[in-house]
């Protein structure tokens, strides 16, 4: 008898079904995540104002440099545009994830042949949602690194320290609106000049409070959290992203060539799934990684205002 499996599946939608027993599943609302993304959207609504008010609180400090007072506060528009911004993406990923808690509460009672598609369908799904989540995240993470080198910036002494550097050069001085892609530097893991030299370097020439901005975003560069989110979409994006269903095509291939005997074998394996395809690991990288973008940013929100003031800007508290 021929081994069967599941080899492919399509399926149109991402809504999950019901529990068999018809009644709505319980899940984790995690409303803490949701109340920080809607908060931060908000911030986008007073961007106008913050602007106005902030041309007020320059020439009340003394500037006079009518090209400099415009660019500050045309940045700190876009600081609070970048807030709505992220607050958006934090909360389609919060959305993705509570639909993959919907697809794992579904799962069959009983395993069993005639579960099999189910069981794949769910594994499936979920890991699909669970991506989907962590790639807003990771677009949130990029956009927060962004908005605190651009809090920085408003300071015209870190300003110059970071203008004087490569990268600010190349970034045209990273102006309101730009859409040079050198002005919105890849955040990651990795040791990053621009992040781990020069910015704490300009935060350290400018207001006292800037440095505690660069320190706390620092902080998430260095969590595991954070570095479990890179890895997964490192894989999925570069490398060989794991299927969720069974296959014969193992990532080691099939054939071996002994170099002492000068032999070659082929082996032809049965079905079998990738090592890293559990949906339940995959959710679990998302899980942290929610966590601790709302984490950051909400230790992020009064730093920000308090370099932003330091900087004779206002801000929408």
């Amino acid at each position: 008898m021929s081994e069967q499996w599941i080899s492919g599946m399509a399926f149109s939608t991402f809504s999950p079904e019901r529990s068999e027993s018809g009644v709505p599943v319980e899940l984790d609302p995690r409303e803490a995540i949701r109340d920080v993304a809607v908060e931060w959207q908000g911030r986008s609504a007073h961007g106008g104002t913050v602007g106005n008010l902030s041309f007020q609180s320059l020439h009340e400090a003394g500037r006079r440099d009518a090209a400099g007072v415009a660019l500050a506060v045309n940045r700190v528009v876009e600081v609070h545009g970048l807030m709505g911004s992220i607050g958006e993406q934090l909360a389609l990923a919060w959305a993705a994830e509570l639909d993959a808690q919907r697809w794992r509460a579904t799962a069959p009672a009983h395993d069993g042949p005639e579960q099999l598609g189910k069981q794949q369908l769910r594994r499936m799904a979920t890991r699909g949602l669970c991506e989907m989540s962590t790639h807003f995240l990771l677009g949130a993470s990029h956009s927060l690194a962004n908005l605190v080198l651009r809090v920085v910036l408003l300071d015209t002494r870190a300003a110059g320290v970071i203008e004087a550097d490569r990268e600010g050069r190349r970034a045209g001085g990273f102006l309101p609106g730009t859409t040079n892609r050198r002005a919105w530097p890849t955040f990651s893991p990795s040791e990053h000049s621009l992040w781990n030299e020069v910015l704490p370097r300009a935060a350290a020439a400018g207001a006292d409070e800037l440095a505690a901005v660069v320190a706390r975003l620092l902080q998430m560069q260095r969590d595991q959290r954070f570095v479990s989110l890179d890895d997964r979409r490192s894989m999925d994006y570069h490398r060989h992203r794991p299927q969720s269903l069974s296959h014969t095509s193992p990532r080691s291939g099939i054939a071996s060539f002994d170099s002492e005997s000068l032999t070659l074998s082929v082996d032809l394996p049965s079905h079998g799934d990738d090592a890293e395809h559990d949906e339940r690991r995959v959710h679990a990288v998302a899980l942290e990684a929610l966590d601790l973008l709302k984490d950051t940013m909400e230790g992020l929100d009064p730093l920000l205002e308090a370099a932003a003031r330091a900087c004779h800007v206002d801000w929408a508290a």
